[in-house]
């Protein structure tokens, strides 16, 4: 590793409260994950917690009444919009805002893009293969946003850090991980999942987070296996966070989906043109 990234910041002492040391993701987000593992959870409930915080109940109503999440009528409140969109659409406008704000500190840097973008790109790359799979189109998007919060982590707490090891993946070609155990002493992967626990995120997130690189078995194809072919498929088609975008195999993909689903995925162009007209939609809508 050049050396004016291998300055390191040992992260590993002390197991869980590793992820108290971190910033944590907006108290909104948090307890909104919390309280949706609650099988009698009313609507109400869910919105008297979102608009606690007026400014935030405000973006994600400007989110919800987006064109990108095609709502036929005006939601004007957040009871609305969990009327209309459902608790899980919810949930995932919800996290959108927190993540936004979550990494404010590194907003200005080029890293954070790359990121933010690889992060979008495999949320809705979960949603297009949850769509051809039968599976909740929300809950795959949801944890293929969150699939790399520990990547974000590292970049919203230590941006100019983590924006070197960016740097020096595209200039040496080194492998990420290796780069971020040798500097943080453990990787996005396992940070993840320990702040997906620490913060009390229900499953299968944690397991998402610090198992989305890993091959799932080959006989169930569930949310951590969607995620796992969403986040490949982001860097194959050019939304990958440093180093050059691997060969694209589509074909190779579509082998891991169920038998009955393998023809109904969309062609290369058709996911490039679709996640990233997407992507510059949210990015319109944020920035608004």
């Amino acid at each position: 590793m050049p050396a004016d990234v291998s300055n390191s910041i040992p992260l590993r002492k002390g197991g869980l409260c590793i992820a108290k040391k971190f910033q944590p993701l907006p108290a909104v987000a948090t307890r909104l994950m919390t309280l949706v593992t609650v099988e009698d959870v009313g609507f109400r409930e869910i919105a008297d917690l979102v608009r606690v915080d007026p400014a935030f109940s405000a973006e994600v109503l400007k989110l919800a009444n987006s064109p990108l999440f095609g709502c036929r009528q005006e939601v004007n409140n957040i009871l609305h919009a969990v009327a209309i969109l459902g608790v899980e659409r919810l949930k995932s406008l919800v996290m959108m805002v927190a993540l936004r704000n979550f990494l404010s500190r590194a907003s200005k840097l080029e890293a954070l893009r790359r990121c933010w973008r690889h992060s979008l790109g495999c949320a809705f790359l979960a949603e297009e293969i949850a769509a051809t799979c039968w599976m909740g189109t929300a809950q795959c998007y949801t944890a293929g946003l969150l699939h790399d919060i520990g990547r974000l982590a590292l970049l919203a707490n230590y941006p100019a850090q983590y924006a070197r090891l960016l740097d020096a993946v595209d200039q040496t070609g080194g492998d990420i991980i290796e780069y971020e155990r040798e500097i943080f002493g453990m990787d996005h992967r396992e940070l993840g999942r320990l702040l997906m626990i620490e913060w009390n995120f229900p499953a299968p997130l944690p397991d998402v987070a610090g198992l989305h690189h890993l091959e799932p078995a080959p006989d169930r194809f569930d949310v951590r296996a969607a995620v796992h072919l969403a986040c490949r498929m982001a860097d194959m088609l050019g939304f990958q966070v440093a180093g050059p975008a691997p060969p694209i195999d589509l074909d190779e993909i579509r082998s891991k989906l169920p038998d009955s689903r393998r023809d109904k995925m969309k062609s290369e162009d058709e996911m490039l043109v679709t996640v990233a007209g997407k992507i510059n939609a949210l990015e319109c809508t944020l920035m608004a």
